[in-house]
């Protein structure tokens, strides 16, 4: 098997069965140490960090880019949209932003989870990681909005629901 086939296998197989381990197995394990019980939140901010940030590499296409993209396409009614250069740069930037954010939220809960702060480690994984990724969603959005007004934009839910038909972006190659 190709060392990117095996990739793209181990990344679904993780995103798949996060909830089955999460939810049936983890709770039910009388031996694990709390701690262990709190490092799937950790694992799942890592993997995205891991899953956007490798787009960054040189040769490339951006995650955001392809999103950006496909909301192009999808806009302009043509499957091969460009896009255009300013939109290239801003994108590649969005997604360090995203991948940092995944770290740093990677980290966070990985320290509460270690220090034995497990109300903070709820609240953190429960509601302000959710809250920071929306508050980037929706904020990035306004932004771009106001300043690449020069071209159309998908509202969010638009946006969403184009991603869900188009499947699992990070098992295509480029």
């Amino acid at each position: 098997m190709r060392t990117k086939a095996i990739v793209k296998f181990v990344t679904t197989a993780l995103v798949l069965s996060y909830p089955f381990l999460t939810h049936w197995i983890l709770p039910h394990w009388q031996t694990a140490p709390a701690f262990a019980l709190m490092l799937p939140p950790t694992i799942l901010n890592a993997l995205l960090a891991w899953v956007f940030g490798r787009t960054l590499m040189r040769g490339r296409e951006p995650m955001i880019s392809m999103f950006a993209r496909m909301e192009h396409a999808a806009i302009s009614k043509q499957e091969n949209a460009e896009l255009p250069q300013d939109l290239i740069a801003y994108t590649r930037t969005l997604t360090k932003i995203w991948s940092s954010l995944f770290v740093a939220m990677a980290l966070v809960s990985a320290s509460l989870a270690w220090s034995g702060l497990h109300a903070w480690w709820a609240l953190f994984t429960g509601l302000i990681s959710y809250v920071l990724m929306g508050l980037l969603f929706l904020g990035e959005y306004m932004f771009r909005r106001f300043r690449f007004t020069q071209y159309p934009h998908a509202n969010p839910f638009q946006f969403v629901l184009s991603l869900i038909k188009s499947g699992p972006i990070w098992m295509r190659g480029k």
